[in-house]
This record gives C-alpha cells, structure tokens and sequence, in this order.
C-alpha cells in the first residue's frame, strides 16, 4: 500500500489539535483504493511562543497530556547499533566511494543486507519509495552521495527507523493511525534529516522551538509547514508534568504593559540588555573630556545604540602619558577615577598570571567542528563565570571568540594560529574575580566598570597577557585607562593598530606613586570638576532634545 499524505491547513474552525487526535478516516480527507491511501497529514513547525513562557509550558503540557499517542522523539533516541549493522553500513560506503551506486543499487545494498525495516510487511512498497525521496533529496544536498557526514545520517537512520517503525506498527496498521511525533528544542542535522523521512512516509509531525530557530531550512528543508508565533524565549526544560509555576493575572497584566511601554527604544530601565551581546566602540576623546564622560551613563555617550539582539556600547580606552603641569587637577581627576565603587585599580604587573594549564584539551571540548561552540564553553570544569546570570555567561563567551578572531593582540614571530589561538583562549580563563564581579553588577545602559592602570616605574613591565586582559574587558564593556607618568610603552608592544586612545600630559614624572597621589590634600573649594560635569550634562541634554 503506498500512501499519499495532504498537509492539513488550519482554518478559522478547524486547529491542529483538534485533527490530530482524529484518526485518518474521521480527516477531511480519506480516500482509499487501487493500492493507494489518500491521507490527511498534521504537519507543522511552531517558532516561538504566542504568549510567555508560562503560558507555553502549560500549553506543551496540555497537548501533550490530552490523550494523544504521541512519540515523543527528542526524549532519549536510541544511542547504540548492533556492530554487525554498522559493519555493513561502512562496507556499502566504501563501495560506494570507489564504484558510486545508483540509489536503486543503494537502496538494494541496504535491503539486502536486511538493514531496512517494515521489507516484510503491506507498506514495503511505502518504505521503499519514501527511501528513494529522501535519499534523492539528499544527493541534492550532498552530490552523488560522497560526503563524511552520509556515514553518520545513515546509521542514525537505520538505528532509529529499526527501532520506531516496528513498535509503531505494533500499536495499530498505518492506515488507521499514523505515528504521532513530537519534537522539542534544538535537532542535529542527522534527527532533522531522519524528522524529514517520517514527514515523506506521512507521520504526523509537531515540532515546537520556543526560541524560534528554523531547524529544517537550514540543513535545505524548505516544505515543511512552519507557524511563527508573537514572540520567542529561549528553550526551557520540557515541561513533563504539570508546570508548578502559575502566573497570577496582575503579574500577567504587568508584563504585558512593560512589553508595550518598553518597546520604544529610547526608552531606558534597569537590565534591559541583560541578554543582550556587547560590542563596544571606542571613543576618542579630548583628555579632559575623557574625565567627564567616565562619569557618564553609557546610554548618554554618543553612539550607544542597540540592533536585534546586540548592544553597542561607548567605551574609553585610553592611556595618559606624563603629569599634568596642574598637580591639584591631575590628583583631582586620578583620585576621582579611583574612588569609584565600580574601579578595579592596579599598579603591579603582570596583572594576569600566565596559564599553565594544558589548554588543549579544554579547548577541543569547548569547540564543535574545530570552532569554540559558546554553549560548550559555559559547560566546562575550568569556566570561571559560572556565578554569572545565562545570558552574561553567553556574552563572555562570545567576547572571546570574538577577541581570539579578531587579531587585536599580535602573533608572536614564529607562533602559529593555533598556538596563539590557545593561549588567548587559556589566559581568559583566568579572569581575576573581582572582575568578574564588577562585570556581573554591569548593566550595559548605565554607568559601566572602570579598570584603572596606574604605572609605577618601579612595578615592573606590562606583559603580553596584560594586553589580553585590557583587550578583553574593553570588548566586554568596561572603561580603560592606563596612566603612565613616566610616559614609558605598556601593552603598545602587544595590540595591533591604534587603539589606544593616547593624551600626552606636559610633564614626564618617573617617581610618581599611586599613593602619594591619593593622599594630597585637594584644594578646598575646588570647583572646576563640578562645573565641568555640568556643563558636558547641558551639552549631552540639548543634544537629546
């Protein structure tokens, strides 16, 4: 018997739900003879969620618990294949590598070798011609069938498709219920290949993704039916029993309204990027307005702007060479910067200490295919950032991605690509905590952190894994400035192109100490820093309006 499924389309009266508890002959359509079934198929894709995430996991819960005989397919797939069918499976490969088969000759290997379910059954036949569509269609993704990756789609498939399609067929003939199946959250490219030959055979398919990713289109997939829906939320556990959190009304109603009154974008509150991605942009500035803008929220700096999912943050990152001629202004402006609660000041180096771990090993499992894999990293032992909230722990990580591809710190004579890419990679693992906890009070609209470098001439030299730190936390959002009264080079020998943004002061001083900066007496009365922040204020509002 071969059957040829019609997608259901909705309609004002008629919802999936309702049709998929129906069994095939109570479908609109259900027409049968001459060896064919004429079918209605429920297939489709919802991306997104209509509401909130509460009222997702109680919708999950309720079409998924009213009496349905859903497989729920994403939930423990069978792992292991007898050696002996893997053994077959990799010798018809490698006589398809040196003589190509046909797919009929391909499929014949295949059923010979009894790889094949359902080849001793009424839906043969079905079997078999749904395996020469799927197939064909992946020679369209992968020419004449020649590509690494077919050994890891067929045994999957044959794994799974001897597993399914027996028990199915033991519950009830096709023809008077097809498999139900049910797909939650993210699919790898051998489940979305083996979800499509369920969908040619005529099963009925459900697949939700809260975060709204398209698992078909990308792996070619363009006809299977997809819904988007109001809204998206990242993937939340599979709600298996009944959902224990309820939202109230009022709570309801509240999120509602903050939905609406916080879509307009020039409209600031407290954490509205926290999910976001960070990308800084550097500012260059005159020195003594360098001063005033670190005072500055960061949605009040020129060029904060946002765009989708990523946050462009205004930064300093400056050096100050030399001393000022006017001591009470330069003791005025240091001693302001570092009495911040947000400032991380250090005066001796290295600030970083060098990795000594093997990062290798780290590295490879942190990666998917040779390239770092940001969920991956946040899983690891060594992950430093684990007390973040998800969505900062995510920007960390792409932050460094980013900074190790950027070619912002110079390769070293004679280093190669991996090399240089691993030590990046081994020193961000070390991240003092202070840091880290500076950066987790960071909400990327207001005032940021400040990392403040005071040069002594006594405290040693800068090193290279100083530069990758500094880099670092300038992507991640921080200010930096580095003051070097002697004027000497600091983390220059280490980054590529002009990124700091430099001020040659009028004096050079090479016995200036930190402390003794902090304990001159500062001038009562001293109006200057005052005035000066009004003034910028005025400024940045008439540039508002």
């Amino acid at each position: 018997m071969l059957f040829k499924p019609q997608n259901f389309e909705e309609t004002a009266l008629q919802h999936w739900e309702e049709m998929i508890a129906l069994k095939l002959s109570m479908r609109p359509i259900f027409l049968k003879g001459n060896g064919e079934l004429l079918h209605t198929r429920v297939a489709i894709q919802l991306l997104g969620i209509e509401d909130n995430e509460y009222e997702a996991q109680e919708y999950i819960y309720a079409i998924t618990n009213k009496g349905i005989n859903w497989t729920l397919l994403f939930d423990n797939m069978p792992k292991l294949i007898s050696p002996q069918k893997r053994t077959e499976i990799v010798n018809i490969l490698q006589i398809h590598q040196v003589n190509p088969l046909s797919i009929n000759r391909f499929m014949a290997f295949f059923a010979g070798k009894q790889l094949l379910p359902l080849m001793n059954s009424p839906y043969r036949d079905h079997f078999a011609q749904t395996l020469r569509k799927w197939l064909e269609f992946l020679e369209q993704r992968f020419p004449r069938l020649q590509s690494n990756l077919m050994q890891r789609i067929l045994l999957d498939f044959v794994k799974w498709s001897n597993h399914y399609f027996p028990e199915w067929l033991q519950e009830s003939p096709f023809e008077v219920e097809m498999p139900k199946i049910f797909w939650y959250g993210p699919a790898k490219e051998s489940e979305v290949y083996f979800l499509y030959f369920l969908y040619l055979f005529g099963c009925d398919i459900v697949v939700v993704e809260p975060n709204g990713e398209d698992i078909f289109t990308s792996y070619g997939i363009q006809d299977f039916p997809t819904k988007q829906l109001a809204t998206t939320t990242e993937v939340f556990d599979f709600p298996y029993d009944k959902p224990i959190r309820v939202q109230t009304i009022t709570s309801r109603a509240s999120e509602q309204v903050s939905q609406q009154l916080y879509t307009n974008p020039a409209l600031n509150y407290p954490w509205k990027y926290a999910d976001y991605e960070t990308r800084t942009r550097i500012l260059n500035t005159t020195y003594d307005e360098l001063f005033i803008l670190s005072d500055a929220q960061l949605y009040l700096r020129d060029g904060f702007t946002d765009e989708d999912d990523t946050v462009y943050l205004p930064v300093l990152f400056a050096k100050i060479e030399g001393v000022s001629l006017n001591r009470q202004d330069y003791v005025t402006k240091i001693k302001y910067l570092h009495d911040q609660k947000t400032t991380y000041t250090a005066t001796t180096f290295p600030l970083l200490p060098l990795q000594k771990g093997n990062m290798q090993f780290h590295m490879r499992d942190a990666s998917t295919n040779g390239q770092l894999d940001i969920e991956k990293m946040i899983r690891l032992s060594v992950w430093p950032f684990k007390n973040l909230q998800l969505g900062a722990q995510r920007n960390v990580a792409r932050t460094i991605i980013r900074l190790i591809e950027s070619g912002y710190i110079q390769l070293l004579p004679q280093e190669s690509k991996k090399k240089y890419e691993t030590y990046l990679f081994g020193q961000l693992l070390l991240i003092p905590d202070e840091v880290i906890r500076l950066y987790q009070q960071f909400d990327y609209s207001y005032l940021n952190p400040t990392f403040l470098v005071f040069k002594e001439e006594e405290s040693g030299q800068m090193q290279r894994q100083d530069a990758i730190l500094l880099m670092f936390l300038s992507m991640l959002g921080f200010d930096v400035i580095i003051c070097s009264p002697g004027g000497s080079l600091s983390i220059e020998h280490f980054i590529a192109g002009e990124l700091l943004d430099t001020h040659r002061l009028e004096k050079i001083s090479f016995d200036e100490k930190l402390s003794d900066v902090l304990h001159v007496q500062i001038a009562q009365g001293e109006p200057e820093r005052k005035l000066d922040l009004k003034t910028m204020f005025r400024r940045i509002s008439k540039k508002l309006k």
